[in-house]
């Protein structure tokens, strides 16, 4: 994006901005639904807006049928193109009965909302424990939250993780009704309750728990990548002059440190990422698009660093003297300083009285 025809322009440095925009041929998210309910739809719309990535939904409207229909326009669509899109999807998010979901084998990421219902009741959420996702659902009131209107058994996982559980009425033992889950660097959540939707239907603090739940679901499971075991991905694709690209390290065990391939046009560089403890590693490079690659690794893609900085200010403004002409401002007189409207009003008065006494009025 650039911008032109300025004139005096101090600084055309600041004129262009680099975006990296990711094109794929199928959506990165998708959701299927069979069949359909409020909690798909409160799904797929939270999904859309906090993903910041392409989401499909199909749904299954017919029960004892194979058909799958388009969500957003309900046109039928053939169950080799729901296959396929899912087969291409970062995110598969399955809700409704596994049985009839279970012909979609998603290579990605995958989000389960089983709805075989388990016990209804009023489930009060807890406040969250220790888990990969506690920090992004720090600060949430959970007590002013609408209860959930049942809970399923989840299957017990050895590598799961339970993110937040719920307790009938407030009282007895609690029950996990969000669940996490990584194995051979794929990444699994599974939610157990119903009716959740609520929060976001109430709006306000609801609302927003809501999406902060579906948010550090989604940003914890896209965090694995595509599901082609990469190690590492860029925090941002694009960062100002001056600022490092900054990586976070995505792959399992400890971090380490990894060569990766920097190519700008005809120009290769070669530069060592040094993640830290906390799995994060800086690069500082010098303005250009640069196709990042791995020789041992799947790890592809495509960073850019802008021309463009906070620091890139206009001229200071310069104060010259100029032909003034005074200011015209409204002026206001009091009542009082009119004297001649008193007149008026008396006489008026006068006349009104004398016209009632020829009339024979009192």
């Amino acid at each position: 994006m650039r911008l032109e025809g300025v004139p005096s322009d101090s600084e055309p440095r600041d004129d262009a901005r680099l975006f990296v925009l990711e094109v794929s041929p199928q959506p990165s998210v998708v959701v299927l639904a069979a069949p359909p309910d409020w909690d798909t739809r409160f799904l797929a719309r939270t999904l859309q807006d906090v993903a910041r990535v392409p989401v499909r939904s199909f749904v299954k409207v017919e029960p004892r049928s194979e058909a799958w229909r388009d969500a957003a326009t309900l046109a039928p669509v053939p169950g080799s193109q729901v296959a396929q899109a899912v087969g291409a999807a970062q995110l598969v998010a399955r809700v409704g009965d596994a049985a009839a979901l279970a012909r979609f084998v998603p290579h990605g990421a995958v989000l389960e909302w089983p709805t075989a219902r388990g016990r209804e009741g009023d489930w009060y959420v807890q406040p969250p424990g220790a888990s990969p996702l506690a920090g992004a659902l720090a600060g949430i009131a959970w007590d002013s939250l609408p209860p959930a209107t049942w809970v399923a058994d989840l299957a017990p996982e050895s590598s799961a993780v339970a993110v937040l559980s719920a307790r009938l009425a407030r009282r007895g033992a609690s029950r996990p009704v969000v669940v996490v889950a990584e194995r051979e660097g794929r990444r699994r959540a599974t939610i157990g309750a119903g009716g959740l939707y609520r929060w976001a239907f109430r709006g306000g603090a609801s609302a927003e728990a809501y999406r902060a739940l579906v948010a550090a679901l989604a940003d914890w499971l896209l965090a694995a990548g595509d599901g082609k075991g990469e190690r590492f991905a860029p925090v941002t694709h694009e960062v100002a002059d001056g600022l490092p690209l900054v990586w976070r390290w995505t792959g399992s065990g400890a971090p380490r440190d990894l060569v990766v391939t920097l190519a700008a046009g005809s120009k290769r560089r070669a530069d060592t990422l040094r993640f830290d403890v906390t799995g994060r590693a800086e690069l500082l490079l010098p303005p250009g698009v640069y196709a990042y690659s791995v020789q041992d690794g799947p790890e592809r893609g495509l960073v850019a660093v802008d021309t463009y900085s906070d620091e890139w200010r206009p001229d200071a403004p310069v104060l010259r003297a100029q032909e003034g002409a005074p200011a015209g401002r409204l002026a206001t007189t009091a009542m009082r300083d009119r004297w001649w409207l008193f007149v008026v009003a008396i006489a008026a008065f006068a006349a009104e009285w004398a016209w009632r006494r020829r009339q024979g009025l009192p």
